[in-house]
């Protein structure tokens, strides 16, 4: 495996893709290609996402999993956490709204965003 190009101007990066493993693993190559070009990654997805997904991950050392608690919404079996654990998303996409405080609180965390306001979410300067 190549080593990741360093750079001065190295990124800190955070995929934060649709609760969907049609979304999820595109999201896992495109963070293996900004890793390989030194780029550091947060990646935030549920637990079953992560387990199937971490042999993708190229660069370990350079792509870091966040493990998202999807929380329940009415409507929805115990434990869904990916779309392919319902017949729709459509209640999925409120969970997954329902997560917003704990990307926020991980953002803060990994300096990925600080206090100017953008469309109602924090984003960095």
């Amino acid at each position: 495996m190549a080593q990741p190009y360093q750079s001065s101007n190295n990124f800190q990066i955070a995929m934060f893709p649709w609760f969907a493993m049609g979304h999820i693993t595109p999201f896992l190559h495109l963070s293996n290609e900004l890793a390989a070009r030194g780029h550091r990654i947060s990646f935030l997805v549920p637990k079953k996402a992560q387990l199937e997904l971490q042999h993708l991950n190229l660069h370990p050392n350079l792509i870091t999993f966040h493990t998202i608690t999807v929380p329940h919404v009415e409507g929805l079996p115990e434990g869904t956490e990916i779309a392919s654990d319902i017949p729709t998303s459509m209640l999925l996409s409120i969970a997954m709204d329902l997560t917003r405080d704990q990307i926020q609180g991980l953002l803060k965390k990994q300096c990925c965003i600080r206090e100017k306001k953008m469309d109602g979410f924090q984003r960095g300067a």
